[in-house]
């Protein structure tokens, strides 16, 4: 659970310039961070991934089976789980910021991620040293077409991952 509080730039800075110095196949950097905290886009872009997460969440609950066997004792740890998920996707819209992990497509799936995910551990890592949490996703993936159109996001770019912190 996020507290509601902006996270200051200058923490956010510090946080996305840890995960910049993580390794990449070729040392090529070649990811770009998008950082969505407040504004209309920001906004928009976060009700977009607030529903899919919702439906994302719903669908592994279901699958899962968070509500039968040890789901259904009220105080088990998978019961707990459930409640803290469900309250971090009816709450996302006021997830303080939301980080749009990006990379240029080079050879597609697992290769690219191997040069960005580094950046994302770095990136967790910087934020709970500085009191910070956050969890990478990719519940993004249905709607990343819209995404990618709202914020400008160039065809031969994709979200490879998305990380709320707060």
């Amino acid at each position: 659970r996020y507290r509601p509080e902006p996270i200051p730039d200058e923490v956010l800075t510090r946080i996305l310039f840890a995960a910049t110095r993580a390794p990449t196949g070729s040392n090529r950097q070649n990811f770009r961070f998008l950082v969505l905290t407040d504004g209309p886009r920001a906004r928009e872009a976060k009700a977009m991934l607030g529903r899919t997460f919702r439906a994302g969440w719903e669908a592994k609950r279901g699958n899962d089976g968070y509500t039968e066997g040890s789901g259904a004792d009220d105080n088990s740890p998978k019961a707990r789980t459930a409640r803290a998920m469900q309250h971090f996707v009816d709450h996302f819209e006021q997830t303080p910021a939301v980080v749009l992990g990006c990379i240029r497509r080079r050879h597609g799936g697992l290769a690219d991620g191997a040069s960005i995910f580094p950046a994302c551990q770095n990136l967790l890592l910087a934020a709970r040293a500085l009191g910070y949490g956050g969890v990478m996703t990719g519940w993004h993936r249905e709607v990343e077409t819209e995404l990618k159109t709202l914020l400008g996001i160039p065809d031969n770019v994709d979200i490879a991952a998305t990380i709320p912190l707060g």
